[in-house]
């Protein structure tokens, strides 16, 4: 059995578990922000599990039994992303019932070349432009479920979209999950339209408004493609880690 903590003493208790996690968006929960922890015991815990929209990333010590209990009955339906030593445990429990891939963990403290990024930023073709996200693209994104981004945008968003001389929306560079000083970056550009410079231009204005409103970025690549780009811009690759699902 799981038990849901939420106060800051509580949370406190639970943040040596991820104190190596790569994927930074476990911050969120921890700064109130979004998502959920829990924890197999709220006085001694040795298992803790925090959520955040698809995600659910495990760490902890604990018998494969009570392991695979936990995981059927409430995470089968998530991303998970165990500390290292679960994983080999996750695999031997369910073998060839589950479904392995990989994620790209990205440095956390990147130090990007301004001029450099002005200069990408600003390296596109005329038939497309840039604009900062505001209610009305907020709302165009969301009904035409173009990309993931921060729920509540207008408080606590921040992002560009790139748009053709038709108006039609191409590409999105925007933050998705909030933590208390940061963001992590969701991107996407619509297939037909890559390889033209809209990502690099998107994230290049996203970073520079990151950098002067003092918000860090977070960058966490979900294939090799997002790392080349990442490093194009000033990130630094630091690790694969494993990334485990099963078919509905």
């Amino acid at each position: 059995m799981l038990y849901e903590i939420k106060s800051d003493k509580e949370l406190n208790i639970v943040k040596p578990f991820f104190k190596n996690i790569r994927f930074f968006i476990g911050n969120s929960v921890f700064d109130g922000m979004k998502g959920n922890a829990y924890v197999d015991n709220t006085l001694n815990p040795k298992l803790a599990v925090l959520t955040v929209n698809s995600f659910c990333f495990i760490s902890g010590t604990i018998e494969k039994i009570k392991l695979k209990n936990i995981i059927d009955k409430y995470f089968k339906n998530y991303d998970i992303i165990p500390s290292d030593n679960l994983a080999k445990e996750i695999e031997e429990i369910y073998q060839d019932n589950i479904i392995k891939s990989y994620r790209y963990s990205i440095k956390k403290n990147p130090h990007f070349d301004i001029l450099k990024l002005e200069q990408m930023a600003n390296n596109l073709d005329t038939y497309f432009k840039i604009i900062e996200i505001d209610k009305k693209m907020t709302d165009r994104i969301k009904k035409e479920e173009f990309i993931r981004i921060t729920d509540n945008y207008e408080e606590d968003g921040i992002g560009y979209c790139c748009l053709t001389v038709n108006n039609e929306l191409v590409g999105v560079a925007s933050s998705n999950i909030i933590y208390k000083d940061g963001i992590e970056v969701n991107i996407k550009v619509k297939e037909q339209y890559r390889r033209k410079k809209i990502a690099t231009a998107m994230a290049s204005k996203l970073i520079l408004e990151c950098l002067k409103q003092k918000r860090k970025i977070s960058w966490d690549a979900a294939n090799t493609n997002s790392v080349v780009l990442a490093e194009k811009l000033g990130f630094k690759y630091d690790s694969k880690y494993n990334v485990y699902s099963f078919d509905e």
